[in-house]
């Protein structure tokens, strides 16, 4: 039995052991990863945060005497907010003075963990609790994140100025108290029961008491500083003297502000009383939902604190317009009235449609009063920027019309005028068939004229430009078709004299295809390609061009261009594209026989090395040639004769004559080796008989090895010649000093 409860007993300690680690150690694995460093003021590694409010962050928290750190991130899951932050002290180092502020963005929460001095100074886990229900909580859900945060920070460091160091005092129990054997009354068990409940009770009781109090505390601040938000509020006295619809818009703002001040602050202040009352009655869910209640309302207030500064600016930047719109507005009217009134003397006309804007400026002047008398600023603003705009529009008007004017009066009828002159040149010229082709646009074009001067006198200045620049489209487009004209006619006769050469180049190549195609044919096995197509479209092209080139020459020259011009374009432009293909054509007859052209110039290389060899031992007048040289300068032309015979065959097998080449190749190397061996023994067998030859008859030795050297020489053995002439040179140097 004792072993059986030892046995439950180790299981019993195992299971609560594994429950301690799976509480204590989460699966941080599964969490959310730690930032590399926490050594900025703000740690945003997902850029959750804007750029202005981590700036307002670290601004705020340099201020601090503390240093205050915050790090922002997406979701701690699987672990809970307060899980992630307690486990950043054994991932960096905290300082004593250091706080750092956890806030996970998509849940809108936050926690912190702090140093020892913030511990001592009663920054419990609790507080930071309160603390972020009562200050940050409110903003978050309305999605101010930062405002939120500040609104902590702001609360922590008031309550760490304001709180002493606290002691901590160990407080231990005797323990292993001696018992009594007998037992307590029943009575006085129960008695003792009751009083710690009671006692228990109280001290609950009284620390929800002081935690509540103190969250009205913290509440009354905030009401304090909202209130003195309100006072700092202030307006420039010089509304006072501003006219009636403008002191009554500033009087609204005043009106509103003092609706804050003296309604909102001051219900603020009763609920405060109200969640103080009902704390002193032990009713704190009351009194936390009061709270609650106050809270919003401040909120309400800082967020129509702030709707009332946006009000006064715009109003500030709304009448700053209008005034300036109209000093801007009266001296531009009295400079376009001024050029008018000028313009019309001048030209002496009445400029009617001019005058009827002039008069819906004044229209317009009328309803800007009339939306200042009922107070609506920004209706006249807009109305005073129209106005400014349609003056703008007028002045540049009025400046473009003396040139209007001299185009109207002056340009437009000497351009109508050479347009009517070269016209008649072309028709002259005998570009044209008659004046018939021209005489309609010049009509249509001196018809649009005409009403260029009757549209000016009425001072419709944009319509009077809009119809001169058709004016010049049209004179412009006339040009443009006397152009193609000429160039057609220019194009034309360049055919006439470019055609006869096509014509005979084609039948030129006609004859050169027809016996290399067939040759490719034969040779190659090669029967398409675009040189097959380009043979197959010469003659009917060359039959179109002659036809074509008979047909213009049987008629007259100015008939011959109208009947036959497009013929003869559309012959010449088919002759023309099949030349720009001559040159493709060529090179892909060059790329069929590449392989043929660049053996047979290294055929003739071969050839020409060979016969360069047998030249240069021809000069050197020796007794005999020997035979594995002569032997293998015959082999090297029977190899060259070889490729020769296989280039020439028909079809031609490309792949055996480069085979054939590539050995013929080899046999011509070897060959030149041969011979140039040969020639460097006979050169330095004659030169070093030359110069031992004195020691001849001196040195008996060196005579016999010279006389060896002459007999192998004369049998044709040069390089034995050349070994023995070398020992005899040698012996020469050992003993006569022979240089």
């Amino acid at each position: 039995m004792m072993r059986d409860a030892g046995r439950r007993m180790s299981r019993f300690t195992f299971v609560i052991v594994v429950l301690c680690m799976t509480v204590l150690c989460p699966p941080v694995v599964w969490a959310e990863g730690f930032p590399p460093s926490i050594s900025k003021s703000v740690i945003d590694t997902q850029n959750l945060l804007k750029v202005d409010e981590k700036k307002e962050f670290t601004k705020v928290a340099a201020d601090l005497a503390q240093t205050y750190k915050l790090l922002i991130i997406t979701d701690p899951k699987p672990l809970t907010l307060t899980q992630y932050a307690q486990q950043l002290p054994s991932k960096f180092t905290i300082n004593d003075t250091t706080m750092v502020i956890v806030v996970s963005f998509n849940d809108k929460k936050i926690a912190a963990v702090s140093g020892k001095y913030f511990t001592e100074r009663g920054i419990t886990e609790e507080v930071v609790t309160r603390k972020a229900d009562n200050f940050f909580t409110p903003y978050a859900k309305q999605g101010a994140v930062m405002k939120g945060v500040l609104s902590f920070v702001q609360s922590i460091d008031t309550d760490v100025k304001d709180a002493k160091p606290t002691e901590i005092v160990a407080q231990t129990a005797a323990a292993n108290a001696p018992q009594n054997v007998e037992a307590f009354p029943v009575w006085l068990l129960a008695g003792l029961a009751l009083v710690a409940v009671f006692g228990i009770g109280l001290i609950i009781a009284f620390t929800l008491r002081k935690r509540t109090l103190k969250e009205i505390d913290e509440t009354d601040e905030w009401r304090i500083r909202t209130s003195e938000q309100l006072n700092l509020f202030t307006v420039d006295p010089s509304w006072k003297k501003e006219p009636g619809r403008i002191k009554e818009k500033y009087l609204a703002i005043l009106t509103s502000l003092d609706d804050l001040k003296k309604d909102a602050i001051v219900d603020v202040e009763l609920i405060l009383a109200d969640a103080e009352e009902m704390a002193s009655q032990f009713r704190f869910r009351r009194s936390r939902d009061i709270l609650t209640e106050a809270r919003g309302k401040l909120m309400h207030i800082e967020s129509d604190l702030e709707k009332l500064h946006i009000r006064l600016e715009n109003l500030k930047e709304t009448l700053q317009d209008v005034s300036s719109f109209k000093e801007e507005t009266n001296d531009m009217r009295q400079k376009v009235e001024r050029r008018f009134s000028e313009l019309k003397i001048q030209y002496n006309v009445s400029f009617h449609t001019l005058k009827e804007r002039l008069n819906q400026l004044d229209r317009e002047t009328g309803e800007i009063k009339e939306s200042e008398e009922k107070g609506d600023f920004h209706v006249a603003r807009d109305l005073l920027q129209q106005v400014r705009d349609n003056l703008i529009e007028m002045s540049e008007e009025l400046e473009k019309m003396p040139l209007i004017r001299q185009a109207i009066m002056k340009d437009i009828d000497q351009e109508i005028r050479q347009l009517d002159e070269d016209a008649k040149e072309m028709v002259t010229g005998g570009y044209t068939s008659g004046e018939e082709f021209f005489l309609a646009r010049l009509i249509k074009i001196r018809g649009k004229a005409e009403i260029l001067p009757q549209l000016f006198e009425e001072g419709k200045i944009e319509e009077t430009e809009e119809q001169i620049g058709k004016v010049r489209e049209d004179i412009e487009a006339v040009y443009q078709t006397m152009e193609e004209i000429v160039t057609s006619r220019h194009r034309y006769r360049q055919y006439m004299t470019e055609l006869p050469h096509y014509v005979m180049v084609l039948r030129q190549d006609e004859q050169f295809l027809a016996e290399e195609l067939e040759d490719l044919a034969q040779r190659y096995q090669v029967e398409e390609g675009e040189a097959f197509r380009y043979y197959q479209q010469i003659p009917v092209l060359v039959a179109d061009a002659e036809d074509a080139l008979e047909q213009i020459a049987a008629a007259e020259v100015p008939e011959a261009y109208e009947r036959h011009s497009q013929m003869l374009t559309q012959v010449a432009e088919r002759v023309t594209e099949i030349m720009e293909r001559r040159e493709l054509i060529m090179k892909e007859l060059n790329e069929f026989r590449k392989g043929e052209t660049a053996a047979l110039a290294e055929v003739k290389d071969l050839r020409a090395s060979v016969a360069r060899v047998e030249q240069q031992l021809k000069r050197l007048y020796l007794p005999a040639i020997p035979s594995y040289v002569a032997d293998s300068l015959h082999h090297c032309r029977q190899a060259i004769a070889s490729v020769e015979g296989a280039l020439a065959e028909s079809p031609l097998n490309i792949q055996k004559a480069e085979m054939l080449l590539k050995q013929a190749k080899g046999q011509v190397e070897n060959a030149l080796e041969q011979a140039a061996e040969m020639v460097r023994d006979v050169r330095e067998t004659e030169d070093k008989v030359q110069r031992t030859n004195r020691f001849r008859r001196k040195d008996p030795e060196i005579g016999k090895l010279l006389k060896a050297s002459e007999t192998a020489f004369r049998a044709v053995r040069y390089e034995e010649a050349s070994e023995l002439a070398a020992q005899a040179y040698d012996l020469a140097v050992e003993r006569y000093g022979l240089d």
